[in-house]
C-alpha cells in the first residue's frame, strides 16, 4: 500500500518533467520550467526517502527515467538543473536502488559521474561548470562506490578488464581535482569517492596499478606549503586515504608472495615492482611527514596512524621508510601537551609490540652514533631535534621497560662529544667579560638570597637553548636503569681529555646526578634497605673531586670558570644530601666557596653565593651571614695562613671583604690578630702597589662595617659645639650680674655659719666630731672615686681598637710611591675619624700620630691626594677644636701657599704662545665665575625685579678653572670654614681666612662659618663689597645697595645714629 502511494506521488513529478523537457526546443522559457520541475521532483523524492521502505529499485528506475532525458540534454539545459538531477540521483542511490543496481546501469552511472565532475568545462563538452556541480558529482560517485561494495559482485565487476578504463578515468578527476579546483568542498567530496573507491575494489594488482597516480597526488596535496592552506579536516582525511592504500597495496603478508616476474601482460606487483614503488613511496613520506609540526591534534593523530600503519603492515616492503617513521613517531610523542595522548597511545603500542620496540631502540642506537657528528654541524634545529628524539626515545623504552644495556657505553661516550663541543663553540669568543676587581669597593652579588644556581653562561642563544635540550635528556636517562652506570663512566672520565672535554664531563655527572637524586629522594626518605647507596657513592667520589678543585693552588693552573661553577654545584647538592650533619665538612669545604666570591668572574661570583645559601639553608642556619660568623674560626685560620706562608691570591683579600658584607659589625671582634697579618704582609710586599692597593681595600671595609657599630655609628653630621660664644647683650650683662650677686650672698651666709667664738675649754673628741670625720672620709672617697671614672671607657672596645689600630698604621705608608694608595689611605680616615672622636683620649693621640706624615701630603704632585689631605685637617678641625691651633699655626704659611697656588689660574695663548698673568681682581672674578650672583634693582614702580647672570651669560674663556684647581680649592674654603668655625686661631690668621674666602664670602656656608667667630667682621666686610660692587655698576658714583649680599641693615629707635663706616 506505502509502495502504491510512493507511486502515486512521484507520478505527477516525473511525468511533468517529461513533458517539459519533450517540449523543450518549442518553449522559449523551457529551461527555466526544467529547473521548476525538478525542484518539485527533489522535493517529493524528499519527502518520500523520509519514510523507510517508500522507495524501491523499481520506483528507483521509474524516477530515473525523466532525469535521464534531462542528462542527455546536458548541453542545452542549465548548470543549476544538472545540479537537481544528481540530488534527485543521490537520493534514488541511498534509498532506492540500495546496491540493486545492474552492472550496466553502474558503468553508465560511473561514467556519467566522471563528465559531472570534470573540472574543465572544455573537456566534457558542457557550457559551463559550478563547484557545486562538481561537488554533487562526486557525492554521487561514492554513494554509487557504496551501493556496488553492498552487492555481491560488484567490486568483480567494477575492475573487470572492461571497466578499467572507466575506472581509471574516475580515478584521475578525483585526484586532478586536488590541484586543479580550489573549492575545499569539491576536494572534501572528491576525498571522500577516491576513499570509497580504495575501500571497494577487491582487485589489489588492479588498484595498484592506481597507487602511483594516488600517491603523488595526495602527497602534493598533503605537503604543507604557503599557497596550500588546506582545512585540517582535508588533511586529516588525505593522511587516512594514504595509510589505507598503503596498506591495502604494500602490506608485508602480500609481499611475501610477490613473484620475481611478471606472469602476464596485466600490471601486478612484483618484487621488482616492489623495490621501485618503495622508493617513490619513500620520498613521498618525506614530504609527508613534515606535517608532524602541524598544530592541530586531529592532523597529528591521522600522521600517528599513518606512521603506525606503516610500522606494523608495512615494515619489511617500506623498510626503507622505517627511520623517517621512528623519528616522526617520537617527534609526535615529543611535543609535551597535557594531556599528551599521541604519547599515552605509543607507549601502550610500545608494551604490547616488543618489535616496534626493538626497532625503536635500533634508531635510539643510531641517533646516538649522530649526535656528536651533527652536533659539529651549524644546523641548530636539526641539532636540537636529534637531542628531543634521544630524550623522547628514552622515555617511551623506559615506560616500556626496554633493556638499554646495550647503548649504556656509547651513550656516555657521545654525549660527553657532544656536550664539548657546544662548550667548544661557545669559548671560541669568550663567554663572560671578566670584571676587573675593584680595590675601593666590595664584591656585590645581585639576588644575594638566591638559593637557585642559574645556567652557565654562553655566548649565543641558541646554545643556552641547545643545553636545556640536554638537560630534558638527562632528566629521562635518570628515570632508566642505566642512569647509574652512564654516571659511573662520566665520572671515571672527569680527569681525561681536554678542558672542554672536561667541562662537558663535570656538567653531565652534576647534571646527571641532580636529577638522579630528585626522583630517589622520596624514595630514599621513607626506605632505607642498610645497603650501601651506588648514588651516594657516585655523589661522594664526586665532591671529592670537586674539592679538589676549588682547593686547587695558582701554581698548578688556573682552571677554566666553569669547572669551578660546577664543583661548586656538587658542594651545594652534598650539603643539601647530607643536611646538618654536613656541619662537619664545613672545615674544608666553607673557605673554598667564600675563596671564589672574590673571583673576577660574575657568574663564578653568582654560583659561589648561591652555594653559600643553600649550604646555610641545609645546615640549618638563618642565613649566609650566620653560617660565616658562626664559623669565622675556620675562615680566618685560612686566610690568616694564606697571609703568614705569602700564599698571596687577589680572592683571600676579597673574600674577607665579602665576609664584612655579609656578617657587618658582628664580625670584627674575631678579626684583631688578622690586621697584624695584613699589615704584615704589607710591609713584606710593599713594593707591590696593586697588592697594597688590594690589602688596604680590606681594612677600608673593616673601618666601613666598624662605624655602623651601634655604639660607634654617626648619624647624620658632626654636630661639634663651638667654643665660640655669641655677641652678649646688654640684658646679658645684667643677668650675669644679678647672678653674681645671688651667688656672694649664699656665699657670705655660708660662712657666718662656719664662724664661732674663741673656745672656751679644751678640745677633745666628741661622737658629734665622729661621725663628721667618717663622713669626710667618705666624701674623700667619693670624690676619689669620681676622679678615677673621670676615664671614660671606649665604646664598643674590640671593634675601637681595630679602628684605631688601622688608623695608626696608615702613618706608615702614606708617604707610598702610589698616588691612589695614598688617597685610598685618607680616605680610609675620613671613615674611621668620626667614630674615634668620641673617646677623646684616643683620638687626640692618633692625631699628634698623623699630623707629622699628613701635612707633607700638602705639597703632594697629585692634586686629588692634596684635596684629600686638606679634607682630613678639616675633620680633624671639626672633632678636635683648639686641640688644633698650634698645629694650624705651624702650617699657616703653607695653607696660604697651597691658597696662592689655587687662586693662580694660568691660560695657554694658542696664536701667540705666550702666558698671561691674572690680576687679584680677575682672580676674584674667576673664583665667583660660578657662582649665581644676583642683583636686586629697583624699577620706577617700587618693585623689585631680580636679575641673575651666571658664567654663561658671557663665555670668557680666559676664566676657566681647570678641574683639579676647582678640587683643591674646594677642599682649602671647607678647611678655612672649620678653622674659622672650631678653632680659636689668632686675630691675623682670622683676618687671613677672611681675607682668603673674601670671593666666596656671600656662599651661605662660608658666611654661617665665619659669624661664629666674628659676626660683625662678616658684616663689615660684605658691606664693603656692597659698596664696591654698587660704586663700579654706577660709573664711578658711590651708591651703597644695603640690600647687595648682606640684605636690608637693621632699623633702630629714630633718636639712634648709625657710625658711617
Amino acid at each position: 500500500m506505502e509502495r502504491k502511494q510512493a507511486f502515486l506521488r512521484l507520478k505527477p513529478a516525473c511525468v511533468e518533467l517529461l513533458q517539459v523537457v519533450s517540449a523543450f526546443h518549442h518553449k522559449p522559457n523551457a529551461k527555466r520550467e526544467i529547473v521548476r520541475s525538478l525542484e518539485r521532483l527533489v522535493s517529493t523524492l524528499h519527502e518520500l526517502s523520509s519514510k523507510p521502505g517508500s522507495l524501491d529499485a523499481k520506483l528507483a528506475e521509474f524516477a530515473f527515467v525523466p532525469i535521464s532525458h534531462v542528462l542527455r540534454a546536458s548541453k542545452l539545459v542549465p548548470v543549476r538543473a544538472l545540479e537537481l538531477c544528481l540530488k534527485c540521483t543521490s537520493i534514488l542511490l541511498r534509498t532506492g536502488w540500495d546496491g540493486e543496481l545492474s552492472p550496466e546501469l553502474t558503468g553508465q552511472l560511473l561514467i556519467l559521474f566522471t563528465f559531472l565532475a570534470n573540472p574543465s568545462p572544455s573537456e566534457n563538452g558542457l557550457p559551463a561548470t559550478s563547484e557545486d556541480l562538481q561537488a554533487s558529482a562526486f557525492r554521487c560517485m561514492a554513494e554509487l562506490l557504496t551501493s556496488v561494495a553492498q552487492s555481491d559482485r560488484g567490486p568483480e565487476v567494477l575492475t573487470e578488464t572492461a571497466n578499467i578504463p572507466t575506472l581509471g578515468k574516475a580515478v584521475l578527476t578525483m585526484v586532478d581535482s586536488f590541484s586543479e579546483v580550489r573549492s575545499q568542498e569539491v576536494k572534501k567530496e572528491a576525498l571522500a569517492a577516491l576513499e570509497t573507491l580504495i575501500s571497494c575494489i577487491t582487485d589489489v594488482d588492479a588498484l595498484a596499478s592506481f597507487l602511483p597516480r594516488i600517491v603523488s597526488s595526495l602527497t602534493k596535496l598533503l605537503t604543507p606549503s604557503i599557497s596550500n592552506r588546506l582545512n585540517f579536516r582535508l588533511i586529516e582525511r588525505g593522511l587516512d586515504i594514504l595509510a589505507l592504500v598503503l596498506q591495502k597495496t604494500l602490506s608485508d603478508s602480500d609481499a611475501e608472495h610477490f613473484p620475481s616476474s611478471e606472469g602476464s601482460s596485466r600490471v601486478v606487483r612484483t618484487i621488482p615492482w616492489l623495490h621501485a614503488t618503495a622508493a617513490q613511496i619513500q620520498l613521498a613520506l618525506a614530504n609527508v611527514l613534515r606535517l608532524r609540526t602541524h598544530d592541530k591534534m586531529e592532523v597529528r593523530h591521522a600522521l600517528l596512524n599513518l606512521c603506525l600503519a606503516t610500522i606494523r603492515e608495512c615494515r619489511k616492503s617500506l623498510s626503507e621508510c622505517s627511520g623517517m617513521v621512528i623519528e616522526t613517531l617520537v617527534t609526535l610523542a615529543g611535543r609535551g601537551e597535557d594531556p599528551d595522548t599521541i604519547e599515552t597511545d605509543l607507549k601502550v603500542l610500545l608494551s604490547l609490540d616488543q618489535a616496534l620496540a626493538s626497532l625503536l631502540r635500533e634508531s635510539l642506537h643510531d641517533w646516538i652514533l649522530s649526535l656528536p657528528r651533527l652536533m659539529q654541524s651549524k644546523d641548530d634545529s636539526s641539532r636540537r631535534q636529534v637531542i628531543l628524539q634521544i630524550s623522547v626515545a628514552l622515555r617511551l623504552l623506559n615506560s616500556a621497560q626496554t633493556d638499554l644495556s646495550m647503548i649504556d657505553d656509547l651513550l656516555a661516550l657521545h654525549l660527553r662529544d657532544s656536550v664539548s663541543e657546544v662548550f667548544k663553540e661557545s669559548k671560541s669568543i669568550g663567554t663572560v667579560a671578566e670584571s676587573v676587581v675593584q680595590t675601593g669597593h666590595a664584591v656585590v652579588v645581585g639576588n644575594t638570597g638566591s638559593t637557585t644556581f642559574q645556567p652557565l653562561t654562553l655566548r649565543l642563544k641558541g646554545q643556552e637553548i641547545m643545553m636545556n635540550e640536554f638537560n630534558m635528556l638527562l632528566r629521562e636517562l635518570a628515570k632508566s636503569d642505566s642512569a647509574l652506570v652512564v654516571a659511573q663512566d662520566l665520572i671515571d672520565a672527569v680527569d681525561f681529555g681536554s678542558e672542554d672535554m672536561q667541562i662537558a664531563t663535570l656538567w653531565l655527572s652534576v647534571r646527571l646526578l641532580q636529577c638522579v637524586s630528585e626522583r630517589d629522594e622520596a624514595i630514599d626518605d621513607f626506605l632505607d634497605f642498610g645497603n650501601s647507596n651506588p648514588r651516594h657513592e657516585l655523589l661522594d667520589q664526586l665532591y671529592s673531586l670537586s674539592i679538589e678543585r676549588l682547593t686547587a693552588s695558582a701554581a698548578e693552573g688556573e682552571p677554566h670558570w666553569h669547572i669551578q661553577a660546577l664543583a661548586l654545584e656538587v658542594v651545594a647538592l652534598q650539603a643539601q644530601r647530607y643536611k646538618i650533619d654536613f656541619r662537619v665538612e664545613l672545615i674544608e669545604s666553607l673557605y673554598p666557596v667564600l675563596h671564589h666570591l672574590g673571583s673576577p668572574n660574575p657568574g663564578l661570583r653568582a654560583h659561589a653565593m648561591t652555594c653559600l645559601n643553600i649550604m646555610a639553608e641545609a645546615c640549618d642556619y638563618a642565613d649566609a651571614s650566620d653560617l660565616v660568623v658562626s664559623n669565622v674560626d675556620y675562615i680566618i685560620n685560612a686566610v690568616g695562613l694564606k697571609l703568614n706562608y705569602h700564599d698571596i691570591s687577589p680572592q683571600a683579600p676579597q673574600v674577607l671583604l665579602m665576609m664584612l658584607r655579609l656578617s657587618g659589625p658582628s664580625l670584627l671582634p674575631y678579626l684583631d690578630d688578622l690586621v697584624g697579618s695584613i699589615f704584615s704582609a704589607l710591609e713584606r710586599y710593599h713594593g707591590y702597589p696593586k697588592l697594597v692597593e688590594l690589602l688596604f681595600a680590606v681594612l677600608k671595609g673593616m673601618a666601613e662595617e666598624g662605624i655602623k657599630a651601634p655604639q660607634l655609628a654617626v648619624e647624620g653630621p658632626a654636630q661639634q659645639l663651638s667654643h665660640f660664644s655669641k655677641t652678649e647683650s646688654v640684658a646679658d650683662v645684667v643677668s650675669a650680674l644679678k647672678k653674681l650677686k645671688r651667688q656672694a650672698q649664699r656665699d657670705d651666709e655660708e660662712h657666718e655659719k662656719v664662724m664661732e667664738s674663741f673656745p672656751r675649754r679644751p678640745w677633745k673628741e666628741t661622737p658629734h666630731d665622729a661621725e663628721n670625720e667618717e663622713h669626710m672620709e667618705d666624701t674623700s672617697q667619693e670624690d676619689n672615686q669620681a676622679v678615677q671614672q673621670a676615664e671614660p671607657q671606649t665604646p664598643a672596645p674590640k671593634t675601637f681598637d681595630i679602628l684605631l689600630k688601622i688608623s695608626e698604621l696608615t702613618q706608615h705608608y702614606l708617604t707610598s710611591s702610589s698616588p691612589t694608595l695614598r688617597s685610598s689611605l685618607l680616605s680610609l680616615l675620613n671613615t674611621t675619624i668620626p667614630a674615634l672622636a668620641k673617646h677623646e683620649n684616643s683620638f687626640l693621640p692618633l692625631i699628634n700620630t698623623l699630623w707629622p706624615v699628613l701635612l707633607p701630603r700638602l705639597g703632594d704632585p697629585e692634586a686629588y691626594v692634596v684635596s684629600d689631605a686638606l679634607s682630613i685637617m678639616s675633620m680633624m678641625c671639626i672633632h678636635a677644636g683648639d686641640f688644633m691651633k698650634s698645629r694650624i699655626e705651624g702650617c699657616w704659611d703653607e695653607l696660604k701657599s697651597i691658597h696662592k697656588r689655587s687662586m693662580t689660574s694660568k691660560t695657554a695663548q694658542k696664536s701667540t704662545g705666550k702666558k698671561t698673568l691674572i690680576s687679584p681682581s680677575t682672580k676674584r672674578e674667576s673664583l665667583t665665575s660660578d657662582l649665581l650672583i644676583t642683583q636686586q634693582a629697583r624699577d620706577a614702580s617700587g618693585t623689585d625685579t631680580i636679575k641673575s647672570y651666571t658664567s654663561l651669560d658671557t663665555y670668557q674663556p680666559e676664566k676657566y678653572i681647570d678641574t683639579p684647581t676647582r678640587m683643591i680649592r674646594e677642599s682649602l674654603i671647607r678647611l678655612l670654614c672649620s678653622i674659622a668655625q672650631y678653632v680659636g686661631v689668632r686675630e691675623d690668621l682670622f683676618d687671613d681666612i677672611v681675607d682668603m674666602l673674601d670671593p666666596v664670602l656671600q656662599r651661605q656656608d662660608v658666611k654661617e662659618a665665619l659669624e661664629v667667630r666674628n659676626p660683625d667682621a662678616v658684616w663689615l666686610r660684605l658691606l664693603r663689597k656692597s659698596r664696591l660692587s654698587s660704586k663700579g655698576n654706577m660709573g664711578g658714583e658711590e651708591i651703597v645697595d644695603k640690600d647687595c649680599f648682606i640684605g636690608r641693615m637693621p632699623v633702630g629707635k629714630p633718636q639712634w645714629r648709625f657710625v658711617m663706616v
